[in-house]
């Protein structure tokens, strides 16, 4: 079903032998049979029956076997992945099993792994995982209910503050080896999407050690690797385990096709490409559009031993923007955002250091149903009356925020001065300084990816002639990571894309209760009328509400200025060995692409 026709509260759970169907708000559930694969889709109907054996994005007959090797600029500090500050290595995912697998190839549908079955009321208020008997770790012992039950007992006194929040007043109880149940508070289908598709840790290797330290002991594990190599920050190798309970279900067909699985890590991007040319990884996902278009050109490319695929990414486009940190003065003034805004020459931008590669920022949810149109409609407006004396007027005449897009830089400049000077910032001797204390305007850049230094470089000099100082700091991921969630700095790079259904992202990102404690709320906007907007998102029974709700989100934070986007982009590149075998319905998805590639030689 179409994103068009979404309706959160329509959900289907598949049968083999019989179905049951109770209509409960637009809900309809299902009772799945032992040896089926439980489903729960989000958005419209489950596209998979439960007798299906296998997605139609992975080759069901991929030979297995062969090394793949891959890099990362992604450094970590620890293999706890229940505890925050801290990070786990991306790539030990594929030695954890979840309760569930989202599909690919779905806006929201999710398939049993570990869960046999589910039992989910319509409110979400409370979720049932029944597991299967046979799941087990790689030490040969049961995976139970014991290991969900501490896996999110766990996370929701030290993980994340984000995550931490989603279980908040969340009650997670075993009352059998197979049957874990999470009772809440609130209703909120986060909680299913959260707890479904999240790693499950073993019990008995974390009760011999502190949850709330990090260590880089190699943990067990009970998905289809094992670490049998972890050298800090330096290579990780896994092993592809033969005797893998859930091998053949058909959430696994066609995937984790390599024996052994070799990541190296590098600090810079550019050294990454020169691995590749050397011959030293096989496959890369990439990133930066001047990479793309220029990093791997050479003998190695021209003789196809490296190959450039582009593929449409599943998930619609990404964006790239700086952020700024409305905790810190001045940048919680509008009018100093919006100075900030005009100095920055997207369309430069993106000429220079994306060679075309980018598209203009559309805004939020751009290109599906859920973008504001022209013009604000009646149930916009209606959500949003509320706010009408704090928000631009803007919002209510149906106007879009103005643009600064094609003007010259001696005009932008203008503009920038003049809202400057109005925020009470004035130059003199060249220097931008606080027309009532004297004090020089200067502010703070923290990144964690080198290959955003261009654009930053960029636009410090920009700022420089509005007489601003903008220092900037590149550091080490993990370090740089840190402070980025510690909020530790005046603006930083964000990106990503919007997933769907919309809420859950917005809800961790923007609401005003993530604002004061550390964590992915980076703007840190305690703006009443986007936690209106999340709310009904959220809360919505009926696809028109959602709908209002997404555009009045999407209308508020374009005009706030929350956000300095400049680019998005639909593409996925991946760089890689002529050999290296794709599905024919590949999809690559966000993260861990390779589970679908294979040696074809």
């Amino acid at each position: 079903m179409s994103v068009a026709s979404f309706d959160l509260r329509h959900l289907t759970r598949q049968v083999v032998a019989a179905i049951v169907t109770v209509l409960v708000f637009l809900c309809v559930l299902s009772q799945a049979a032992i040896g089926s694969t439980v489903s729960l889709a989000l958005v419209g109907d489950p596209k998979y029956a439960a007798d299906f054996e296998h997605f139609d994005y992975v080759a069901p007959d991929a030979p297995k076997g062969g090394t793949l090797r891959q890099g990362t600029r992604v450094t970590f500090d620890t293999t706890n992945g229940m505890r925050f500050p801290g990070k786990m290595p991306n790539e030990l995912d594929f030695i954890y099993d979840s309760l569930m697998v989202r599909a690919e190839d779905e806006p929201a549908s999710f398939y049993g792994l570990i869960a046999r079955d589910i039992s989910v009321t319509p409110d979400f208020a409370r979720i049932t995982f029944y597991l299967r008997e046979e799941a087990e770790w790689h030490d040969g012992t049961d995976l139970t209910a014991r290991d969900v039950a501490f896996t999110f007992q766990s996370v929701a006194e030290h993980g994340l503050p984000g995550y931490r929040a989603i279980l908040q007043g969340v009650k997670v109880t075993a009352p059998s080896p197979h049957i874990v149940t999470f009772e809440a508070e609130s209703t909120d289908w986060r909680l299913f999407e959260f707890v479904a598709l999240f790693p499950i840790f073993q019990a008995d290797f974390w009760a011999q050690r502190d949850v709330g330290k990090m260590t880089l002991d190699v943990p067990a594990g009970s998905g289809p690797y094992r670490i049998i190599r972890l050298d800090h920050n330096v290579q990780t190798v896994l092993e592809r385990v033969p005797e893998y309970w859930a091998a053949d279900f058909p959430v696994n067909v066609g995937r984790w096709n390599f024996d052994k699985i070799v990541t190296n890590y590098y600090y810079d991007g550019s050294i990454l490409v020169e691995a590749m040319r050397a011959g030293e990884i096989d496959v890369n996902r990439e990133w930066s559009p001047i990479a793309w278009l220029n990093g791997y050109d050479g003998p190695t490319l021209r003789a196809g031993r490296i190959v450039q695929s582009t593929f449409q990414n599943p998930r619609g486009a990404s964006y790239s923007a700086l952020v700024f940190n409305l905790r810190r003065p001045p940048l919680d003034d509008l009018r100093v955002r919006t100075a900030l805004t005009a100095v920055f020459d997207d369309a430069f931008v993106r000429d220079s250091f994306s060679g075309g590669l980018s598209d203009p920022p559309q805004g939020h949810f751009a290109g599906t149903v859920f973008a504001p149109g022209y013009t604000s409609s009646h149930a916009e407006r209606e959500l949003l009356a509320p706010f009408k004396d704090v928000l631009p007027a803007g919002i209510f005449d149906g106007s879009r925020p103005p643009s600064f897009s094609g003007l010259s830089t001696r005009a932008r400049l203008r503009q920038a001065d003049r809202l400057l000077q109005q925020a009470g910032f004035v130059m003199r001797d060249g220097i931008r300084v606080n027309d009532h204390t004297g004090e020089r305007l200067k502010l703070s850049y923290v990144g964690a990816n080198a290959s955003d230094r261009n654009v930053v470089q960029y636009y410090a000099s920009a700022l420089a002639r509005l007489g601003i100082v903008l220092d900037v700091s590149f550091s080490e991921y993990v370090v740089a990571r840190r402070m980025i969630l510690d909020h530790e700095w005046d603006i930083t790079s964000m990106g990503g894309r919007t997933r769907f259904p919309p809420g859950a992202d917005e809800r961790m990102f923007w609401h005003s209760k993530r604002a004061r404690v550390p964590g992915y709320a980076l703007a840190g906007a305690e703006d009443p009328a986007l936690d209106a907007a999340i709310e009904q998102m959220t809360n919505a029974n009926h696809e028109s509400d959602i709908r209002a709700a997404a555009q009045a989100f999407s209308r508020v934070l374009a005009w706030q200025r929350y956000l300095l986007s400049y680019a998005q982009n639909d593409e996925v590149w991946i760089a890689h060995k002529p050999d290296i075998g794709f599905p024919p319905n590949f999809k690559p998805g966000d993260f861990h692409f390779v589970s679908t590639l294979f040696w074809a030689h």
